[in-house]
Order: structure tokens, then sequence, then C-alpha cells
């Protein structure tokens, strides 16, 4: 479970994760769109919005919330990279 006002997910049976505000955007555009592959660009339009981010900063983003969420960052299964086209969220997530 995702607790946007505490920027900290929740897993049944474990501590909370706290994320930064950045992470926890990231983290809610990914899980409301569970399944489905959002573009780069919409993921940084999502996390930064008019503020401006560019892809770099979206792949740093992505890179320090794996190393919070994921049990093997080498093999992600929460948040996954499509070559060429962005990232998603697992669907059937373990």
């Amino acid at each position: 479970t995702l607790d946007r006002s505490r920027n900290a997910l929740q897993r049944a049976g474990e501590e909370p994760i706290r994320l930064t505000p950045l992470e926890t955007s990231l983290l809610e555009t990914l899980m409301l769109n569970a399944g489905r592959v959002l573009t780069s660009d919409t993921l940084v339009n999502a996390v930064w919005g008019a503020e401006g981010g560019d892809r770099a900063m979206l792949k740093q983003l992505i890179y320090r919330l794996r190393a919070k969420i994921e049990p093997d960052t080498a093999n992600p299964t929460y948040v996954e990279t499509v070559p060429g086209v962005g990232y998603g969220f697992a669907a059937t997530a373990p």
C-alpha cells in the first residue's frame, strides 16, 4: 500500500519503506497504471510537471526507487524497463 500523505510504501508484514516525494509521485503513477507501459516523457511530465525534468533525471529516480523497493535490483520484479519505450509496474508483482 502506498501512503502518499506519509511518503511511504507498506508491504504486508514488513516495515514501511520511506520514500521521497518524487519517488512517491513516480511510484503512484506507475501503480495507477499497473500492467501498462508508460513512456519516459509521460513519466517525466507526471513527476516533474511544469517544473521540468528530463530522461536522465527519470533514470536516476527509477534507480533510487528500485534500490528501496526491489529485492534484487539487478532483476527487478516491480518496476519494469521496456527498452526504447519507458517503464511499467508489474500487474502481478510478487
